[in-house]
């Protein structure tokens, strides 16, 4: 949509006469008339990006409804998801799902949660994990978000791009898990990640 929104500007900001190649090769002359660029705008959408415009505009409509998802999940760290993700190379609504899991949907106050078994923060970092595995301080949200993003990328690695075998791991440690346990409370975790994420 970024590069329609600067076809659209240049096309309205020209007061010289000028050419424009379209996607398809075929040159549309604009020029000091006001008429010329509305009556070439049509045929320039529809061929912005290769894609008609009505395809770019419904590709808007669903971006607009996946972020309006994510940032359910992840609420006022939907922005910080959004980074650690594509740093960590994952998808953004897996991270959120388990922001959004570990914190039981209470994400407000999820910057200062603590476990009973010690984890702490948005993504539920143990600190030895946050501290010497990640080198990110769990306490502070940005990076525990980064940290928790980078270590489920990392267990998905580990575990041969399975997205269940990772969840269960990062709930319930990756040596049981490489070690064959399956415990019931991580199943649950990662059934319920996996259910939000989609």
């Amino acid at each position: 949509m970024h590069k329609l929104a600067m076809i659209i500007a240049t096309i309205f900001s020209m007061s010289t006469p000028h050419q424009v190649a379209s996607n398809h090769g075929v040159p549309v002359t604009l020029g000091h008339s006001s008429t010329a660029p509305l009556n070439n705008l049509k045929s320039i959408l529809q061929t912005a990006a290769g894609k008609p415009a009505a395809i770019a505009l419904q590709a808007t409509a669903v971006q607009s409804a996946a972020m309006r998802s994510l940032h359910h999940l992840a609420g006022k760290w939907t922005k910080d998801v959004l980074q650690a993700a594509r740093k960590a190379h994952i998808s953004p609504r897996l991270v959120a799902s388990v922001l959004h899991v570990e914190n039981r949907g209470e994400i407000n106050e999820s910057a200062r949660r603590v476990s009973s078994a010690g984890a702490i923060g948005p993504m539920q970092l143990m600190p030895v994990t946050a501290w010497d595995a990640l080198h990110v301080n769990p306490w502070n949200p940005r990076e525990n978000i980064n940290g928790g993003a980078r270590y489920l990328a990392s267990l998905i690695r580990q575990f041969g791009g399975s997205k269940r075998l990772a969840l269960i791991a990062y709930n319930a440690g990756p040596t049981s898990v490489a070690d064959g346990e399956r415990p019931a409370e991580a199943v649950r975790y990662a059934n319920a990640v996996l259910r939000y994420a989609g």
